[in-house]
């Protein structure tokens, strides 16, 4: 069974993405959303001391997606993101809720 995550926080002031990138398993997938989509800019940004992101973190056989409408309202540029993170709208957050067993919010 197959998990969608969503993180909706940043991993420099929560431990949220962390906890999820812990759990993760192949074939699930991880949603940037809100606050979350920082995570997605680099390891200048989007690490802690620990050196967690979405860049470095083994996740090759996790899909990592980022929400558009926020990377937008934060001023980050689709351009601007890794080739692993793909920017999806909210009819595809839908799609990804629909083709995963379950969800699980990390907050």
């Amino acid at each position: 069974m197959t998990t969608l995550h969503t993180v909706n926080k940043f991993s420099l002031t929560s431990s949220a993405l962390d906890s999820c990138l812990r759990v993760a398993l192949p074939g699930d997938a991880i949603l940037l959303m809100e606050d979350g989509v920082y995570n997605a800019v680099g390891a200048s940004l989007a690490s802690d001391d620990a050196g967690i992101n979405v860049e470095t973190r083994s996740t090759a056989s996790i899909g990592i997606y980022a929400l558009k409408e926020d990377l937008q309202a934060r001023g980050i540029a689709h351009d601007s993101l890794p080739s692993s993170i793909e920017p999806v709208s909210y009819a595809d957050f839908v799609t990804l809720v629909c083709t995963h067993h379950k969800t699980v919010s990390w907050f």
